[in-house]
């Protein structure tokens, strides 16, 4: 005899990575999803690496600003003693330093700018923006990965729920079952070992809602962590079932949408850029560089903190340099190579990316073309199922039949029925995984 419902294919209900926790009022999908927006640890932990992208390019910026310097110095020089060489024909030193010591103070203000830095400013400048702007794309990203890892949490629990609902009330139906077996037992019409085979399917039913049951309490608590639920509070789905969209675009409308608006593809193009940005920045070094700059000084050779008139000296100055890295004409070669090899590898890694998503696209619009069909399939072995079973068991109650029979079909009606659970939440899904590949907002 068949073992019949022997994790009456559980493997069906199983629940991927991120799934559920407790909340008292049914908890809306669309309403998950913002809550996990708000608190997921992961997705802030992206929009912390944004905040730094950005931090970086603002660094970039304030380089570029003039430099501005003051400096104030107090010290007090002490000569070494007199000292003389030589004597001249008035009988004076030709060269003497007389004992004694004095205060000075001297100070400064000086503001500088590079005009020109062979365009290194401006490239720097766009590297660093475009980084930025790579680094949204990918907290973006991360945005859309959530919402589906939520949504097909949420449609996990939806069906350990259901497909619970399904075996309970077989479990029910068992119960009425061993009751009329009995009966038919004190007529003669069955053996005790009849009743036996029923009473064991009906255990191995509750073995089967027992697991269900314990995979949808760590479906949950995992749904309320992804959430950013408290533990101690309940979570409620909607567990009422819909059929997406039948009617899709052709493939080619989804492949030429997922090219142009997944946030990788557009992420590693601005990668790309910023490569070529950051070529002409290694490349200004081969370029004459022209600064200005303007200051004031002051220094005042009295212990005075205002010095008296003509005691002290102050002068303005304004200049203008330039420089050139003669080391450029030769040691360029390798920093040139990196910066090339930069452009080239963000460049194929964007093409790899690209491929990776149109065969995510087609393997998406085929599984959910082939989940729409099974769906077509399932609903029909319902109804055979259900006459299958109708027949086995008019049978059964006549004697023309042993229990065996009722009980496999029995089985068939009830992986029918968890079948047509499974096809309708697995469309859903694949629908989602659709939408997800072509870059479709599914909030």
């Amino acid at each position: 005899m068949k073992k019949y419902l022997v994790g009456l294919s559980l493997w069906g209900l199983s629940v991927g990575g991120a799934l559920a926790q407790p909340a008292p009022q049914v908890l809306p999908l669309d309403q998950a999803i913002q809550l996990a927006l708000k608190n997921n640890k992961g997705l802030k932990l992206a929009d912390s690496r944004t905040a730094a992208a950005q931090a970086r390019a603002q660094e970039v910026k304030d380089r570029n600003l003039p430099q501005a310097t003051a400096s104030l110095a107090y010290s007090r020089y002490s000569l070494t003693g007199p000292f003389a060489f030589g004597e001249g024909s008035d009988g004076k030193p030709l060269f003497g330093i007389p004992a004694g010591s004095f205060p000075a103070t001297i100070g400064g203000v000086t503001v500088s700018k590079e005009v020109f830095g062979g365009f290194a400013e401006k490239s720097a400048k766009l590297s660093a923006d475009l980084l930025a702007q790579a680094s949204k794309l990918d907290a973006q990203r991360n945005r859309e990965e959530l919402v589906y890892t939520v949504t097909e949490a949420y449609y996990n629990i939806v069906k350990l729920i259901r497909s619970t609902a399904v075996i309970e009330q077989n479990i029910r139906q068992f119960d009425e079952r061993e009751r009329e077996a009995k009966n038919l037992q004190k007529e003669g019409v069955v053996t005790a070992n009849e009743v036996l085979k029923i009473q064991l399917q009906r255990n191995n039913l509750q073995l089967s809602r027992q697991q269900v049951e314990k995979s949808r309490q760590t479906a949950l608590y995992n749904f309320g962590l992804l959430i950013g639920q408290p533990e101690d509070q309940p979570i409620s789905v909607d567990t009422t079932l819909r059929n997406p969209a039948t009617t899709l675009a052709p493939m080619s409308d989804f492949l030429t949408k997922a090219v142009q608006v997944r946030p990788e593809v557009q992420a590693n193009n601005l990668r790309v850029q910023a490569a070529d940005a950051q070529l002409r920045t290694v490349k200004s070094a081969m370029y004459p560089h022209l600064g200005v700059s303007a200051g004031y000084n002051y220094i005042n050779p009295s212990a005075r903190v205002i010095p008296e008139g003509n005691s002290f000296i102050s002068a303005w100055n304004v200049g203008a340099g330039i420089s050139y890295n003669i080391g450029s004409l030769y040691n360029m070669k390798g920093r040139l190579n990196t910066a090339k090899t930069a452009i080239d590898q963000a460049t194929i890694a964007g093409q790899q990316q690209t491929d990776q998503i149109r065969s995510e696209v087609v393997t998406a619009y085929n599984n959910y073309q082939l989940a729409l069909e099974q769906q077509t399939v399932i609903r029909t072995a319902v109804d055979q199922a259900q006459e299958n079973y109708r027949l086995a068991e008019s049978r059964f109650r006549n004697g023309l039949v042993g229990s065996t029979d009722l009980l496999e079909a029995d089985s068939f009606l009830i992986q029918a029925q968890l079948n047509v659970i499974n096809a309708t939440v697995d469309a859903q899904l694949a629908y989602q995984r659709l939408l997800k590949a072509s870059g479709i907002n599914l909030n």
